[in-house]
């Protein structure tokens, strides 16, 4: 719950979903806290799930898929079923509490006091866990102890619920090893490709089959309704006053956030690698330091590292010099990090053996651990607290402005008195909200719903305030006239015909390849791919994951079995050769491809376990209507 603190900590939609809960428990003495008001949406096995709590929950994750995907419409929304998606998810986690009741697995007093006492946002300069920041921090986001220590410890015992379920997960070192292999083979192809879009007008079209299709497809060119409204936004980025900000305000923010203007120490390096295996013999890995050796001899003649490393380093960075980029400590293997923040900027290693080799390390810059100014990020700061302030005047604001609707006051006159600004979008469609709006589809229908010139009477919710609207123009579903669309049709028709002239092409060399027939090779000429692996990104081609899946199952000199459509063309192709991830990427990856597997088993586990307490489980929906589309 805390990284979701973190992430949210500018949101206003966090301060006021939680805004509302009442002080009742302090940290050292915590209860659960749940409310009991409000309709109740579903019985699980005779425990209540509270509509007030769904509702919250879908507001939430709505407003989060649409600030991630802000082209997302209704008849999306619709077809991922998402409240249905939501009550699901609560339903599941309603089971697992129960199930962990059954089976007694809680969370003391003690350990949700260690856990909460361990989190670095709670410590003061002195890494110690601080009360008064504590409640600060809480107190900062509109987080009363009682949701937070309540919450946090469910979470615990989710986790407990968890750990033991997956207890007998077990993956050997050989399944991982095949795992990684799977994952990590690629193939090259050679191919034979018939590109569609050369000479496209040498397809002729007539009216007659132009004015057909244009029939037969009037939806494809509709278009929609549209509405443009006149609005006023309150919220706190709006009504915020930076200049009442006092700078000893700013000050103290800056020092109780400390942490988060902090600059870790970095080095930029380089380095040349020698490659060996950690169980090569030892005249191997001294041969090995002995050529490094010679080239750092070269470099104290005045040769450029560099140059060196493109000629004679086994990495992949070689093609750049050996360059590394900048990176910090934890990053690199505990043996070459050592050596690379021990060295001064313009400083070459002596050799230095890791797990994939020899290398020669040169530092080309660093940076110390340094905190950015105050004055640096005061301008930041002062915005947010500002936004702090106007939060507290929000509700008043509100109320002020629907009470001057309720009047017949306009929108004009409200912002007027208000001192908010009232602007005006272009026409928009039900699908598409208008620029530098984030609304979500149901209030959008609810604008669409509106009379000619209506304001509406209850605010609509945005991620970060209120909206009070005015819909002051309205334009009917049409369809464009042929005449504007005709040469967007003659382009389709023409593509279409263009494609199936390229495959048929395509399906009649297939053909004399099977009969081995050489004129299947007498005007085109083999390409081959570079190595791609099992997404179905082929470099040069496309993404194509029919093809990927085909050449994954044929062996070398095979040819797939059809054609296959790319960006602009279609291509039969022959597997060329399978490569096998080399040793050394197994030896570095092998243990976080072991910890992919387990995790992957322990999905599995999880969600038979989730199958198995949903097939036992009595589930009464009460409000069906709730779980229902734009309801």
């Amino acid at each position: 719950m805390l990284d979701a603190i973190r992430r949210n900590a500018q949101s206003w939609g966090v301060k006021v979903i939680f805004g509302i809960i009442i002080l009742v428990f302090v940290f050292w003495g915590v209860g659960s806290f749940r409310s009991e008001r409000g309709n109740i949406l579903a019985e699980i096995n005779g425990s209540p799930l509270l509509l007030e709590e769904f509702q919250k929950v879908y507001s939430q994750t709505l407003d989060n898929l649409r600030r991630e995907n802000p082209g997302i419409n209704i008849e999306e929304l619709e077809r991922m079923n998402l409240r249905g998606q939501i009550f699901a998810q609560m339903v599941g986690t309603h089971l697992l509490e129960q199930e962990a009741q059954r089976l007694n697995i809680h969370v003391s007093g003690n350990e949700l006091r260690q856990r909460i006492t361990q989190l670095q946002a709670f410590h003061d300069q002195d890494q110690r866990f601080d009360p008064e920041r504590y409640r600060a921090v809480l107190r900062a986001h509109n987080l009363t102890p009682a949701q937070f220590e309540s919450d946090f410890r469910l979470d615990m015992i989710m986790e407990k619920l968890q750990e033991f379920i997956v207890l007998p997960t077990y993956v050997s070192e050989q399944e991982v090893r095949d795992y990684f292999r799977y994952a990590q083979e690629q193939v090259v192809v050679e191919y034979l490709s018939f590109p569609w879009n050369h000479e496209l007008e040498q397809f002729a079209i007539s009216d007659e089959i132009i004015e057909s299709h244009y029939q037969a497809n009037l939806d494809a060119y509709k278009i929609p309704a549209r509405i443009k409204i006149k609005h006023l936004t309150i919220s706190p980025a709006v009504l915020a006053r930076p200049e009442n900000v006092k700078q000893e305000d700013i000050a103290d923010y800056y020092a109780a956030n400390a942490q988060e203007y902090s600059k870790p120490e970095q080095v930029r390096a380089s380095h040349i690698l020698i490659k060996i295996d950690p169980d090569a013999p030892e005249t191997e890995a001294n041969a090995a330091r002995e050529s490094l050796i010679a080239l750092l001899l070269r470099l104290h003649e005045g040769e450029s590292f560099a140059d060196l490393a493109r000629e004679h380093s086994e990495d992949v960075s070689a093609t750049q010099g050996g360059d590394l980029g900048w990176f910090g400590r934890g990053e690199m293997v505990p043996d070459f990090e050592e050596a690379a923040f021990t060295l001064q900027p313009g400083k070459t290693s002596d050799p230095v053996r890791t797990a994939f080799g020899w290398h020669l390390i040169h530092v080309q810059d660093r940076r110390e651990n340094a905190t950015i100014p105050l004055d640096e990020v005061a301008p930041a700061i002062r915005a947010h607290l500002a936004e702090e302030q106007a939060l507290e005047t929000l509700s008043e604001t509100l109320d002020n402005a629907l009470e001057q609707v309720i009047m017949g006051a306009s929108l004009e006159e409200i912002g007027q008195s208000l001192q908010l600004p009232v602007r005006q979008t272009e026409y928009f469609s039900l699908g598409h909200p208008p620029d530098g709006l984030d609304l979500a589809p149901e209030s959008i229908a609810q604008l669409f719903a509106m009379d000619d010139q209506e304001i509406t009477h209850t605010p609509i919710l945005l991620p970060e305030g209120y909206l009070l609207a005015q819909k002051v123009g309205h334009e009917p579903e049409a369809v464009r006239p042929l005449e504007e669309v005709r040469e967007r049709i003659l382009t389709r028709l023409r593509l279409d015909k263009a494609k199936a002239v390229a495959n048929e092409k395509a399906q009649q060399t297939l053909e004399l390849i099977a009969a081995n027939d050489p004129q299947a090779f007498a005007r085109e000429s083999l390409t081959t791919s570079a190595p791609f692996g099992r997404q179905g990104f082929i470099p040069e081609v496309g993404f194509n994951p029919e093809l990927g899946s085909a050449a994954f199952n044929a062996q070398p000199g095979e040819w797939l079995p059809s054609s296959y459509q790319t960006q602009d063309a279609f291509i039969v192709a022959r597997l060329k050769e399978r490569i096998a991830p080399p040793e050394e990427q197994w030896l570095q990856e092998r243990e976080t491809w072991r910890r992919s597997l387990l995790q992957n088993r322990q999905r599995e586990l999880l969600q038979a376990f989730m199958e198995t307490l949903q097939a036992g489980a009595e589930i009464k929906i009460l409000r069906q209507d709730v779980l229902q589309p734009n309801q």
